[in-house]
């Protein structure tokens, strides 16, 4: 028999067996790693980053709004792409950078992206300050609200804004995650939250995948997401949401904790955050479900009392009606009015800038009651909306400061002439219209277990614009954007270049970095002889494309300018990037440097000419100054009649010509003519008005200048007099009148 010694056998220690255990613990961890890893090689899953890197290699200084972003958020639905703003991936000291944040209204809806509020003011923005890079950012997709906003923020906060642009609060019940929706996996805010987090793993993407597939195999529950149409009127499971009911204050107490959470986020990073009260229309749309309950009304009681204390002029009293009857609409697609009071109550807490978009649509509606003048249904604004919403959140903007420096005061003014001539057609109007009638086809403005209509089954087009534009929302295989060219190339062929210069212009606002557009459209503008238009057309295509075309086309129109060093400028760039055409260039850019009197650069591009073309003699004309001599079309007999008028001494005609022009449009060439017609009467401070808004056009005119400088002499502006004879000596050194205007200085400061 062994002696017991006392010693425990040998076996395996504290140590190892801790160690053992975490590998054991760190097992599945590790698996889903080299599973993550696997799925990210093989491509499967999607990129849900909000912004990623512009994949045109064109734009590769660019990022841009994920198009698939929506994949993150839709699961059985089909989702909208949002607009394909892009923004510099390095963002430079001149850049103003402004995120939007939204939903339908925000993306345009009914329309295309020409009519989101956001272009809108971009391009007002652009023309305000137009020595800052604007760079406006539109983040919105269809039916989200305010769960996937809050998940949008830390990454728009990442990107450095300036300022962000926030309206939303029509969609808290029914869009995606909301406590009425058919797109969510649960309704509450740390599971959403929790879900959205791991939804960038393409691991928890297959999971996700597999038990969604699993499920619409063996199971489908009848919803009222489950009817035909559109996607509003599928979405939503939960259509019935009284007012007070659990489900409703869940709702509020939703979009108040998002929203909050969002605020104080921008405020802790130091962004501005401006925000819109929401808009719907109360007047015109009656209440999609009326329910009474034992402390309420239905909701079509308060509509029908609405209506008639309107006709009785009591609008203030109608107003509270529309409004309680729209609060009391047990379908909840338009916001109650305690939205309005959350966004009221947060933007003061968190000092955001509150825009008074419902403020301003009331006071264009008549009596004060939001209606069809400015909606289109019952929340999406028409185009006169639209305009509306952008002017509020400009305003805003530009009275915050925070652009850094005055407004230019020659920015166009914002009116009805502004709004024709932005940039949208008949067109865009009628598509407008028929996805709003389209809409109208389905629930919840129709009940469809009565029977359904199919509206692009049974309407019938009543001209060839109705039917082109019906196309485009009937036909998903037909775009806005490809009518837009087939229309604007008929027009072009039928040399109305008006019309082709608008369908082009609306492309240059449906896509503002499609540099192609912005060549055509100045092309009609050049065929109209709107000389100073179609200069900043092609200068605006060179802001993403460094086109030999533009690069010339700008070049010829400085030479016609008199504007010699911009000329050469751009014959130089079109000179690198031409092929066949070198010897034009060269040609021109010899003219050029004859003109400035620079010899070097005349013999190097004639010595280059020569090695081309030997032996090719190049005349070099008289200097003429020919920029009077193109006229724009649209003025053209305005301008040749008050020429008539001035010669048979009826000054008083010729007046009333040129300011009729004005509603065509505010040509260059009018403001001059109407200055001198001033000079000429010796009503010298209305004469500066019009010749200063002109001079950006002819400074280097030597007549021009002549006469600016005399009324400034006139008005005893010594330092607009010298400004003009600095300018004057470098444009025409040799200009017979620049000895007597230093004299007239001279005295003048004497």
């Amino acid at each position: 028999m062994k002696k017991n010694t006392g010693k425990k056998p040998a076996g395996i220690t504290r140590s190892r067996k801790i160690i053992f255990n975490i590998q054991i613990a760190l097992l599945p961890i590790i698996i889903l790693l080299f599973l993550e890893i696997f799925l990210r090689a093989v491509g499967y899953g999607d990129n849900l980053k909000l912004f990623i890197k512009h994949p045109d290699k064109e734009y590769a200084q660019y990022k841009v709004v994920n198009p698939e972003i929506g994949k993150k958020y839709f699961q059985r639905f089909e989702y909208s792409r949002p607009a394909k703003d892009i923004f510099l991936r390095k963002k430079t000291d001149d850049v103003f950078r402004v995120f939007v944040m939204g939903s339908s209204t925000v993306v345009g809806f009914p329309y295309d992206n020409n009519i989101m509020f956001s272009r809108i003011l971009h391009e007002r923005l652009r023309e305000a300050y137009p020595n800052k890079k604007i760079e406006m950012v539109n983040t919105a997709i269809t039916a989200i609200n305010s769960f996937t906003l809050l998940d949008f923020m830390p990454q728009i906060l990442k990107e450095k804004p300036d300022a962000i642009l926030f309206y939303a609060g029509h969609n808290e019940y029914y869009g995606a995650f909301g406590a009425g929706s058919n797109e969510a996996v649960a309704h509450n805010p740390a599971i959403i939250a929790m879900h959205l987090k791991l939804m960038g793993s393409r691991v928890y993407q297959l999971i996700r995948n597999i038990i969604s597939g699993t499920g619409n195999l063996f199971a489908r529950v009848k919803t009222a997401g489950d009817r035909r149409g559109t996607l509003m009127s599928r979405i939503v499971k939960d259509a019935d949401i009284t007012y007070d009911s659990p489900v409703y204050l869940k709702g509020m107490e939703y979009y108040k904790r998002n929203l909050e959470i969002m605020l104080a986020m921008a405020s802790n990073k130091g962004v501005p955050f401006f925000i819109g009260e929401v808009v719907s229309n109360i007047s015109d749309i009656k209440p999609f479900k009326s329910k009474g309950t034992s402390t309420l009304k239905p909701a079509i009681d308060y509509y029908q009392l609405g209506k008639k204390l309107e006709e009785s002029g009591a609008y203030n009293e109608a107003k509270e009606n529309y409004s309680l009857s729209r609060d009391y609409d047990c379908i909840r697609f338009r916001a109650s009015g305690e939205v309005n009071k959350i966004i009221n109550e947060l933007s003061e807490k968190y000092d955001a800038t509150l825009v008074p978009v419902l403020g301003v649509f009331e006071a264009k509606s008549p009596n004060g009651l939001v209606g069809n003048e400015l909606m289109t249904e019952h929340v999406h604004p028409n185009i006169d909306g639209y305009f509306l919403m952008a002017d509020a959140f400009y305003n805003a903007l530009v009275s915050s400061g925070l652009i850094g420096e005055e407004a230019d005061k020659d920015a166009p003014v914002f009116n009805e002439k502004y709004k024709e001539n932005y940039g949208y057609t008949i067109l865009d109007e009628l598509v407008g219209k028929h996805r709003v009638t389209n809409l109208s086809y389905h629930w919840p403005f129709v009940d469809e277990s009565q029977g359904f209509t199919d509206y692009r089954q049974v309407y019938k087009p009543v001209s060839v614009a109705d039917s082109l534009a019906f196309n485009v929302m009937a036909r998903n295989d037909v775009s806005l954007t490809d009518t837009h060219e087939k229309v604007a190339r008929l027009f072009e062929r039928n040399r109305d270049y008006w019309n082709a210069f608008r369908e082009y212009n609306a492309l240059t606002k449906i896509n503002p970095y499609w540099p192609l557009h912005f060549r055509s459209a100045a092309d009609c503008l050049l065929s109209m002889a709107d000389l100073p238009v179609a200069l900043k057309y092609y200068l605006r295509s060179l802001e993403f494309e460094n086109s030999f075309y533009a690069h010339f086309r700008a070049g010829e129109i400085f030479m016609i300018k008199n504007d010699i060093d911009n000329a050469i400028v751009h014959f130089e760039e079109a000179l690198v990037l031409a092929d066949e055409e070198k010897p034009n260039v060269l040609a021109k850019l010899i003219v050029a440097y004859a003109y400035k009197g620079d010899k070097e650069n005349f013999i190097r591009v004639k010595n280059e000419l020569n090695k081309i073309k030997p032996g090719q003699k190049i005349n070099i004309p008289v200097r003429k100054y020919t920029y009077l001599n193109y006229i724009p079309d649209r003025v053209k007999n305005f301008i040749i009649e008050a020429d008539n008028a001035v010669k048979q001494q009826d000054m008083e005609l010729a007046e009333v010509k040129l300011i009729q022009s004005f509603d065509v449009m505010d040509s260059h060439l009018a403001r001059r003519k109407l200055g001198e017609l001033y000079f000429q009467q010796g009503k010298y401070g209305q004469s500066i008005i019009h010749l200063e808004k002109a001079e950006n056009e002819f400074g280097f005119d030597p007549r021009f200048l002549h006469m600016l400088c005399l009324n400034y002499l006139e008005l005893g502006d010594k330092p607009g007099a010298k400004k003009c004879i600095e300018k004057l000596k470098l444009t025409d050194p040799g200009f017979p009148a620049l000895n007597e205007l230093q004299n007239l200085l001279k005295q003048n400061i004497n």
